[in-house]
């Protein structure tokens, strides 16, 4: 550092001296000393004082008639301190230093020492906390986790792909409209739940083809886009969206992966209808999920009769009205061409793999079902990009998605987003993260879901929690 302004230096000429002698208190030496290393001019003028004082301190030739052992003993005497001013004795009038009163001197002088760097430490460690990174699209990202989640654990990933691409940008077609599937279909004969879900789970034996997704634009139109789909069984599915001209707008490489135990889910009666329906060529069985508490039609889904692999389906809200649809609209079985190149990798490690406890970070539990749905799957970050944890629960019937991140939420302690045609979205402060909900469910999901999870809390960090989090920043432990 050159170029020290005068000014500057004025503050500490009167005390080059005294720092020369170390004479003055601890904290003000580390001061001036701090100056002296960065200021060629101060340092010059230490270096003149210093050489002054030397010369001072050399024996001259008048002490040469000082009988040998009497200087012996004196230097004896002053140990240390021969060198040092007689003013600075220790001791009243001025009497010379003892052994005993130089050891008490120096431990004096190390514990200021240490005090001082202590406190020097600290005050650093205060001022370089890290402040929490300050969220301002809370929902987007809360919706863009869920997407993520549900494309990763193969819950109808064509559907989570086309609102994922959506959510960055890509353009889709329409809005047009867009009919629910019409069937020659006899009266349906209701199913048990295993049944149903023996007819819906798994991966899916090997294909290629197209899928065409429409998503309600919430009025009584529906945005349309193509997907190219191809899956291996035992390997995965690359996932290629289109936009509204046709062209590759994203990809994803998801994994093979078992997603859910359909078992237990939702208050739905299930139904199969007789006969069968043809999508893309492929005869089909067709599938019929219903509440319980009106009997209303929740979803269908046609499933290829031979190769078990939904062929097509349809969500309908409370009004019996499609949100969601998508199906193939061509389809070869038996071949697929897989490729991870220029693919974002849409992975999440499912339960089974957690193993020993510890995967669980931010949150104080990760509990292992919500609303009333298993936890399936999760992921976690934990770097210089922050803490981060992600949950997603699933029947194979509906999809909740758990976000704990660290942040600050901008402007409100809690948002909630519920766009038709989109996942419904809550997100709260909660002490030093932000808890993030999405699902594709009912309302009433997301409420009882956000009733088991850590509440909202203000972030209001004490004074030895950013001192603890200055430390760890400078140690790099985290």
């Amino acid at each position: 550092m050159t170029g020290v302004p005068a000014s500057e230096c004025e503050r500490y000429r009167e005390d080059l001296s005294a720092f020369v002698d170390e004479t003055l208190p601890a904290r003000r030496w580390e001061q001036v000393g701090y100056h002296v290393a960065g200021c060629p001019e101060c340092r010059s003028e230490v270096a003149a004082i210093r050489h002054v004082r030397d010369t001072l301190q050399k024996p001259s030739d008048t002490t040469s008639g000082i009988p040998q052992t009497l200087s012996e003993r004196l230097h004896g005497i002053a140990g240390d301190h021969v060198h040092a001013p007689l003013y600075m004795a220790g001791g009243p009038r001025c009497a010379l230093p003892s052994r005993r009163k130089r050891r008490q001197r120096r431990l004096f002088q190390s514990s200021a020492a240490v005090v001082s760097v202590l406190a020097s430490v600290l005050v650093i460690a205060f001022l370089v906390a890290p402040e929490p990174p300050v969220v301002s699209n809370a929902v987007a990202q809360a919706r863009e986790q869920f997407l993520l989640s549900t494309t990763a654990v193969s819950v109808n990933e064509a559907v989570g792909a086309v609102l994922l691409a959506h959510e960055r940008g890509a353009t889709l077609g329409g809005p047009q409209r867009r009919s629910p599937r019409t069937t020659m279909l006899s009266t349906p004969q209701r199913i048990t739940r295993t049944t149903a879900a023996q007819m819906l789970e798994g991966d899916g034996p090997t294909h290629s083809g197209v899928q065409r997704v429409w998503i309600s634009d919430g009025a009584a139109g529906f945005h349309v886009t193509d997907v190219q789909v191809d899956q291996m069984a035992g390997q995965g599915t690359s996932l290629v969206v289109l936009d509204a001209s046709g062209s590759r707008f994203m990809s994803w490489f998801v994994p093979s992966s078992v997603c859910c135990q359909m078992d237990e889910g939702p208050p739905w009666s299930f139904w199969k209808y007789k006969g069968m329906d043809q999508v893309a060529g492929r005869w089909a069985d067709v599938i019929e999920a219903r509440r319980d508490d009106d009997g209303g039609r929740v979803a269908r889904w046609w499933v290829d009769r031979s190769g078990g692999l939904v062929l097509w389906s349809e969500n309908y809200d409370r009004h019996g009205k499609p949100t969601v649809i998508s199906g193939f609209t061509s389809l070869t079985m038996g071949e697929a061409h897989l490729s991870e190149t220029n693919a974002e990798l849409a992975g999440m490690k499912p339960v089974s793999s957690s193993g020993s406890k510890g995967w669980c970070q931010g949150l104080p539990d990760c509990p292992a079902s919500l609303g009333g749905l298993p936890l399936v799957a999760h992921s976690s970050s934990d770097g210089r990009g922050g803490t981060s944890m992600r949950l997603f629960y699933s029947d194979g019937f509906q999809g909740l998605s758990v976000v704990w991140s660290e942040g600050r939420l901008h402007g409100r302690s809690r948002i909630t987003d519920e766009t038709p045609g989109l996942p419904e979205v809550a997100v709260w402060q909660s002490g030093d993260g932000i808890v993030s909900l999405a699902s594709s469910g009912s309302g009433d999901l997301l409420e009882v879901a956000s009733s088991e999870l850590p509440g909202e809390r203000g972030w209001h960090p004490t004074v030895w929690d950013r001192i603890g989090a200055g430390l760890s920043r400078l140690t790099g432990i985290n």
